[in-house]
């Protein structure tokens, strides 16, 4: 099952208003993604995956703002560091450029930034490099166990 298809069964299965956006060509920046939809960079968000040890940790953040990872140490401990394009697919099952904010692995620790909050929908990766992922912060907040904190710098 493609990276899409388990986002598309997730949101069927847990009856989500959430949509997920084919696009013609891969969007590999938050301005392409951006562009591709019509819509402000401010309401595109990254998954950002580390990797400390055995912990994989998933930060939600605004496009157009930088992961701090101090600002992660302080919260998760340890010293998590950007995983590997390889690593990024065994721990979570989506390759880099494609990794939705949700559903990922039950022990993927997810960290939002506050700032996300401040939009009703945003959109994220949508399970591939071709897709993007129309979604509420509020509802992943009721569904799925996020630590909202101030992330970035």
């Amino acid at each position: 099952m493609s990276g899409v298809e388990k986002v598309k069964k997730w949101i069927e299965e847990n009856g989500l208003d959430w949509k997920i956006h084919m696009l013609q060509s891969q969007v590999k920046t938050v301005a392409q993604a951006a562009s591709a939809l019509g819509v402000p960079k401010s309401v595109i968000v990254k998954t950002i995956v580390l990797v400390d040890d055995s912990r994989t940790i998933a930060c939600i953040i605004p496009g157009d703002k930088r992961l701090s990872l101090g600002k992660v140490k302080s919260i998760t401990g340890g010293s998590p560091r950007l995983a590997k394009p390889n690593e990024v697919l065994e721990r979570t099952g989506y390759r880099i450029g494609g990794v939705p904010p949700y559903p990922l692995p039950g022990d993927v620790v997810i960290i939002m930034d506050e700032r996300v909050l401040d939009n009703e929908k945003v959109y994220g990766g949508g399970g591939d490099e071709r897709s993007l992922l129309e979604f509420s912060p509020r509802e992943l907040l009721s569904i799925a166990r996020v630590i909202v904190a101030d992330i970035v710098s």
